[in-house]
């Protein structure tokens, strides 16, 4: 979590977004910073890597990420502890309490490894009071101990969110890992629990839901094991057992997953953890198995349709069609049920995201706070905002019209046409409507007056109202990194 956030991180999420060089002019505006802290950043990445020289450099030209390099760096660090942060502590700490909740821990022990005096320790413990108070959790000190105390799915919730120890991507590698984090045979039960759910369904259970199904399941069991749940007073309300009788299919399938636990656990499990489970499903995006077109609720038919208008008005974007309804509307509805139930889904990928497409992210942010006040919904979170702008990002880049260029040479015959090819091959988003020469490229500006690109081999002396870009006639790599640097120029300004 903290890593995301440090400069050095987000230096090499943005050189990892290009296959060119990058200046450290550049580099600099886009981090906010000054060039000499990029020249630091860099050198600091590279003596720290043991993998060799991670951000190759090249005179007059900038800064580039060796990719292959960058990857074996980030196994390195996703396996190697390194120093602990003031940050890495007080989570860890926080993670054992949560666990263990509303057990007491001692002090001493929680601090054993961390060799830290009275005055940190009551600094982390101010930290984490507050952290806690967003999921209605309590953390207290008594006789040198502390305990965080609050209902049982507050206490989930915060494991889901807060603990480091669940967040991981591939559930395939989680059941071959030696991680000593997780128990074998639970991690075990719990995949098989998923893998029949997929049989049930037909399909499988699309990432983050499956991450977020499998933490789910594996706190269940712990808490279990730990004798942190209570088989009284929990029994379903009327509300509950309405909300199940709508949805019979997965209703079934929470109850059966449920009882499969319990036989693991030689233990019969309370009522209500199919109800959570049930929570946790219908809050998936789960396939439809009847065959039919959906019938969405009046409320996800008006979410994902204000989306549609009101995004794709603002980013001139073309959102009309039963197809592209259907699934953004297949997204908003398990939405709308992880907001009524206060479920959230980590989205590894949101600076990501957020860097690739931040005009996106900030339009769908705008969007969504009026969502919620329009339609008086729960507030929508960044992780959901990165999700909803991968959507409208496939739609940016399948929908939008082509460029129209203009491909110009000394005679127009000839080279142009083997450039023109050439362009046709690399670039299918350009729409070259015509081969033109020098003398007669102002006429067949007024002639072709939509013209958004002039590709050319000669250098124009007159200032042109139009982007153009002088190429080789052999179009080589660094010619085509430029294109496509003014192709992402021109959308980003339509």
């Amino acid at each position: 979590m903290n890593r995301k956030n440090n400069r050095e991180y987000r230096l090499q999420l943005l050189l990892s977004q290009s296959t060119d060089f990058i200046t450290a002019d550049e580099l600099a505006k886009h981090l906010n910073t000054s060039k000499k802290t990029v020249y630091r950043l860099i050198k600091q990445i590279n003596d720290a890597s043991t993998e060799g020289t991670v951000i190759e450099s090249a005179k007059g030209r900038g800064y580039r990420l060796n990719h292959e390099k960058y990857i074996l760096q980030q196994r390195d660090v996703q396996s190697d502890n390194g120093d602990i942060t003031p940050a890495n502590r007080q989570e860890k700490v926080m993670e054992e309490l949560l666990l263990a909740s509303p057990k007491a821990l001692k002090i001493r022990q929680l601090y054993n490894d961390f060799y830290v005096g009275d005055s940190t320790i009551a600094n982390d413990e101010k930290i984490i009071y507050e952290r806690l108070k967003n999921y209605n959790l309590k953390l207290t000190r008594k006789n040198r101990t502390l305990q965080i105390t609050g209902d049982e799915p507050s206490i989930r919730k915060a494991i889901v969110e807060l603990t480091q120890t669940l967040n991981f991507v591939d559930i395939e590698d989680l059941q071959s890992t030696t991680n000593t984090d997780f128990n074998y045979y639970d991690v075990s039960l719990v995949s098989e629990q998923i893998s029949t759910i997929e049989k049930t369904l037909g399909e499988r259970v699309p990432y983050p839901y499956n991450v977020n199904l499998f933490s789910h399941l594996y706190i269940l069991i712990s808490r279990v094991k730990q004798g942190m749940v209570d088989s009284k007073n929990s029994t379903l309300t009327s509300e509950e057992k309405r909300r199940m009788s709508n949805e019979p299919r997965v209703a079934k399938i929470a109850e059966k997953t449920i009882y499969n636990i319990g036989l693991y656990l030689h233990k019969q499990l309370p009522e209500v953890e199919k109800y959570y489970l049930f929570q946790y499903l219908i809050s998936s995006r789960l396939p439809d198995l009847s065959g039919e077109t959906p019938n969405f609720s009046k409320i996800v038919k008006d979410v994902a349709n204000y989306y549609l208008s009101e995004v794709g008005h603002r980013l001139h974007l073309a959102t009309n069609g039963t197809t592209i309804f259907l699934d953004l509307a297949n997204h908003v509805k398990p939405m709308l049920n992880r907001l009524k139930n206060d479920i959230r889904v980590k989205n590894v990928l949101l600076e990501q995201i957020k860097l690739s497409y931040q005009t996106i992210f900030d339009v769908v942010t705008e969007v969504s706070a009026e969502v919620s006040k329009k339609y008086r919904l729960p507030y929508i979170n960044s992780d959901e905002n990165g999700f909803i702008t991968l959507y409208f990002a496939r739609m940016s880049e399948v929908h939008q019209l082509p460029i129209r260029t203009l491909v110009m040479c000394t005679t127009g015959i000839g080279t142009s046409e083997l450039l023109k090819t050439k362009l046709q091959k690399h670039f299918p988003e350009l729409d070259i409507v015509d081969v033109i020469n020098t003398r007669e490229y102002q006429q067949y500006l007024k002639k072709y007056p939509e013209t958004e690109l002039i590709i050319t081999t000669v250098g124009l002396k007159d200032k042109l109202s139009v982007t153009s870009l002088l190429v080789s006639a052999m179009l080589n790599l660094d010619d085509q990194a430029r294109i496509q640097r003014a192709i992402e120029e021109i959308r980003h300004e339509k």
